[in-house]
């Protein structure tokens, strides 16, 4: 798709005898014609989609090519990063997105409805916000938001905490995520996820991870799969076993996937599930 964009920031950057600080106001303008036959395809590769800091200025928000944005959009923001003298660094980042004009790909129903009660399906989007703090190369902590545009209520937030050492690495993350009726999610969910990885020789690695369920104060999700990773290839084979809890003592829904995707660098992704 044809697109135009202008993007401007501003630091303002203080010194002091302990680090620095930058602030910098970041405002982008994107132009491109409306998104052709939106919602008449169907959508097997741009499913995933969540609207947070880390896409705020993504010239596309869509996860995969099934799906472009389109239509003039305005994405405006403030990012504060710190560096302190003694190590570590702590950034903060707000802002909101605009439809400009033309027709917004993110109202458009599609095949799974990606896209909507995602924040960006109305003229103003939802606010979202981000910190993350690192006090070493090891230990990583971030805290993740949305809130409504109107309200301010929070639709969507994360906390998570990571640390990486030479083989393994290890990860918590709190979530607590509002209703989304259009996409199936009638209630609002609450859980905990705890995902580790060990690299067991020069290209391999194994994962796993777990779900915790705080609604239904059980594990919901166990993910274990092992991979293959260089500089032109990533493989992967994962085994996924889900549980779907319901009220009135209704025995769970058991869903059980293997995942396999292979990532061809600088060509694309493949993945498989069966």
């Amino acid at each position: 798709m044809p697109t135009v964009g202008l993007e401007y920031r501003y630091p303002f950057i203080n010194v002091q005898p302990w680090g620095s600080t930058t602030v910098e106001p970041i405002a982008q303008i994107i132009i491109r014609p409306n998104e052709t036959y939106a919602g008449k395809f169907p959508n097997e590769d741009a499913q995933s989609f969540v609207f947070e800091t880390s896409n705020l200025f993504s010239v596309d928000k869509f996860s995969g090519y099934d799906r472009v944005e389109g239509g003039g959009r305005a994405n405006v923001g403030v990012q504060a990063t710190t560096q302190f003298d003694k190590g570590g660094a702590a950034k903060v980042l707000f802002g909101q997105s605009y439809q400009l004009f033309g027709m917004n790909s993110y109202a458009v129903r599609d095949s799974i409805n990606t896209g909507l009660d995602s924040g960006l399906d109305k003229p103003r989007s939802d606010y979202v916000a981000s910190i993350d703090y690192s006090p070493n190369r090891t230990y990583t902590f971030s805290v993740r938001s949305r809130m409504d545009e109107q309200t301010w209520n929070v639709q969507r937030f994360e906390a998570e905490g990571r640390s990486n050492f030479d083989r393994w690495s290890i990860s918590v993350m709190y979530g607590n995520y509002a209703a989304q009726p259009e996409l199936g999610y009638l209630t609002r969910r609450e859980g905990i996820l705890t995902t580790g990885s060990l690299k067991v020789a020069t290209n391999w690695v194994v994962t796993g991870s777990a779900r915790w369920d705080l609604e239904a104060n059980e594990i919901n999700q166990y993910v274990v799969g092992a991979g293959y990773v260089d500089d032109c290839l990533v493989l992967g084979l994962n085994y996924l076993k889900s549980y779907n809890y319901t009220v009135g003592g209704v025995p769970p829904v058991l869903n059980e996937t293997y995942m396999l995707s292979i990532v061809l660098r600088t060509f694309g992704t493949i993945a498989i599930g069966f």
